[in-house]
């Protein structure tokens, strides 16, 4: 873990004086550059945005949106008004096929992130599937016995 003392440069913010090395001048009086907003770089901020939409998670550092996220961006997220056609559609989608296919996925998920856990439900699997009823409602491959 770093502390404020072991920070690589020294800054007014972690208590110490600014730098007084070769460095200092780099940012001295720098201002801030305003982007001229034009129609072009308007609909480049509209499409990067839309493509920001379309970009997957990064599966190694962040965690999926839980289901109570996902009903709460159908309802109330700013991706269109809050009453109207498409924002019913979007409810609607969300209950009809998101929240069931990510159930679906965040427990086989779930399943596969332990061994133990997967050959319970395969023992309880095979077990179910030899059994009466189990016959006609679970597939068993004819091969195995």
């Amino acid at each position: 873990m770093t502390t404020d003392g072991e920070t690589a440069h020294r800054t007014p913010h972690n208590g110490k004086s600014g730098e007084t090395g070769a460095n200092a001048a780099m940012g001295a009086g720098a201002r801030a550059r305003l982007a001229v907003v034009t129609a072009h770089t308007e609909s480049d901020s509209w499409w990067s945005r839309q493509l920001e939409d379309l970009t997957p998670p990064t599966v190694w550092a962040d965690q999926p949106a839980s289901l109570q996220e996902l009903t709460l961006y159908a309802r109330h997220a700013a991706w269109t008004s809050q009453t109207g056609f498409l924002r019913g559609c979007g409810v609607a989608w969300c209950w009809l096929v998101a929240v069931p296919i990510s159930t679906l996925a965040y427990y086989l998920a779930w399943l596969a992130q332990r061994p133990s856990r997967t050959l319970v439900v395969a023992l309880l699997y095979a077990v179910i599937a030899h059994t009466g009823p189990g016959r006609w409602l679970l597939w068993w491959p004819t091969w195995l016995p």
